[in-house]
Formats: structure tokens, sequence, C-alpha cells
């Protein structure tokens, strides 16, 4: 007779939200924000007062989401003003795309 398997779908839940699996969240962005530091580009003018803001703006937050499905969470924000122009480029800024190629890279980590 084969084995039986029934999921607590509350157990999975807690595991989840378990405080270890946010530490992990957190050490995952912390990962990709160091990626991203290292790749960030940096205006070659010196006299630029906004010079590197870009590079020092990386910051990570993590938790537990809430909602309909709670787990937790890591992320990666960069609130400089130009920050979407870098990652997404315009007319005058080419697509640099630093968080998305940091997490691709950080993705073949055990």
């Amino acid at each position: 007779m084969a084995a039986s398997y029934r999921a607590s779908y509350t157990g999975i839940g807690e595991l989840l939200c378990a405080p270890f699996m946010v530490a992990e969240m957190r050490r995952r962005a912390e990962r990709v924000k160091a990626l991203a530091e290292a790749t960030a580009p940096v205006d070659d003018d010196p006299h630029n007062k906004h010079r590197g803001r870009y590079k020092r703006s990386f910051s990570v937050e993590s938790g537990i989401r809430v909602g309909k499905t709670r787990r937790a969470y890591g992320r990666v924000l960069n609130d400089a003003p130009e920050a979407y122009y870098v990652e997404y480029g315009n007319v005058n800024t080419p697509r640099h795309r630093i968080l998305g190629r940091a997490l691709e890279a950080a993705g073949g980590e055990d």
C-alpha cells in the first residue's frame, strides 16, 4: 500500500512567513543590491553635482507581504530620480538594465 501525503496549507503558509524565510529573502536581495552597485554607471563629468547618486541610492527592504497570500519578500530599490531612465533608457540615455541584470546574475546562486 502506498503512503499518502496530505498537505497542511496552514503549515505551508506559516513556513512562507517564518523568520528564517524573511532572513533568506533579505540575504538574496542584499546580493542583488551588491551586484547592482558593482555595475552601476557613474557619470564621467567630475563637475556634475549628482555624480554617483544613482550608485549610492540602492536600498533593500524585506518583510512579510500582507494580503490574500502572506509570504516573505525581499526587494531592492533605487530612489534616485534618474533610476527609471538608467534601467529602461530614453532618447538621451541608453538602457542599462542594472537591476534586471543583477537579478539575473544572482539567480544562479545556491
